[in-house]
């Protein structure tokens, strides 16, 4: 306790916004005696500051501050000042502090309102002009009213005849009951349902592959939930996930950007290493051609595409042995010189005889 008294005096300075103690004007600015801080003329005799640890959204907790005077007469104590949200019941500090008593001293802390780490204080003076305003301190960490149990998920690797769920979990402590609604779109591809119960609720999630766009291989989705919490009024999720073809296409769209370029190729490898058979390879649309007929098993097969025309797109389908549905793969030719006008839709390719090998 011989360190509380040198601990006080660095905290004696009143914060900004409280009135400077009244002083006796200088007569002399050469003495700098008349700057000092009187000396403390109390003692701590709890822990300080007080720190109240994690606390809830509207709870109330109680910070003492035991108080030993160390002055050879009695003297009075009076609130100065107060933070956000305390509360001390001044009855306590009515009857004068005697010359070597202790006093336990509470506070009223309500976390209403506040959020994340927060400090605060009460600023005491006294009636003797011969000692300093004390300052008590104390420190918390308020929870918000509404949580997530985590911001990123992911659903992994995820088959093309899967569609996999997984939850997002909300949390409300304390408050009114938990509101929760969808405040971003959600692709065609994803299904999102709010579930909500008692002090929480669950933003529900499906995958469903089989709606994705041909070479749509990937994805991270950022979600956006609104809710009925004054200090968390939006969430911002983010959900990512990757499609594990068997057959694995480099790259995963063919595309042609330049005028003199024709030929390209597109390498496919099997995803667990084991040799498969091409069966068949078909182009839906006009201005592609695959070169290569299917061969013999292997891990890796190489097929080259041939552009023969300006169409701006088509689709290449691979049956493949070790496949229950054929591989898409986009095949897209950029002609530079082509340029539509903004905001126009460019036509989709016009169906032709397939080509099969």
């Amino acid at each position: 306790m011989l360190l509380l008294p040198a601990l006080l005096l660095l905290m004696q300075t009143p914060p900004a916004p409280a009135k400077p103690d009244l002083a006796p004007a200088k007569q002399d600015p050469a003495p700098a005696k008349q700057d000092l801080v009187p000396p403390a003329r109390i003692e701590l005799t709890t822990p300080f500051p007080v720190h109240l640890g994690s606390v809830g959204p509207r709870e109330i907790r109680e910070a003492a501050y035991g108080i030993k005077s160390l002055h050879d007469r009695p003297f009075r104590l009076r609130v100065l000042d107060l933070s956000l949200g305390l509360n001390l019941d001044e009855a306590q500090l009515a009857a004068p502090l005697q010359p070597g008593e202790v006093r336990l001293v509470k506070v009223k802390v309500d976390s209403t309102g506040l959020v994340g780490p927060i400090k605060g204080a009460v600023r005491l003076g006294t009636d003797d002009p011969g000692q300093p305003n004390y300052i008590l301190r104390y420190d918390m960490m308020v929870r918000p009213e509404v949580t997530v149990d985590a911001e990123r998920k992911s659903f992994g690797e995820v088959a093309p005849h899967e569609s996999p769920e997984l939850d997002f979990h909300f949390r409300r402590e304390g408050g009114d009951p938990l509101k929760l609604v969808l405040a971003s779109e959600i692709p065609g591809y994803l299904e999102a349902e709010l579930v909500l119960g008692d002090g929480g609720g669950n933003l529900r999630l499906t995958l469903r592959p089989r709606r994705l766009k041909p070479g749509v291989t990937a994805g991270l989705e950022v979600l956006k939930v609104a809710t009925n919490a004054p200090k968390q009024p939006l969430f911002t999720l983010y959900l990512d996930w990757r499609i594990a073809l068997p057959v694995v296409p480099e790259p995963s769209r063919v595309v042609f950007t330049e005028p003199k370029t024709t030929l390209l190729a597109l390498e496919l490898r099997a995803r667990d290493g084991k040799p498969f058979r091409i069966l068949k390879t078909e182009v839906q649309g006009r201005g592609f051609q695959v070169l290569d007929a299917p061969g013999s098993e292997a891990a890796r097969q190489v097929l080259r595409i041939r552009r023969t025309g300006i169409a701006p797109e088509a689709l290449l389908l691979v049956h493949c042995s070790n496949l229950d549905e054929p591989l898409r793969v986009p095949l897209h030719y950029l002609d530079p010189r082509a340029r539509p006008a903004k905001g126009a839709v460019p036509p989709s390719a016009a169906p032709e005889p397939h080509h099969h090998h």
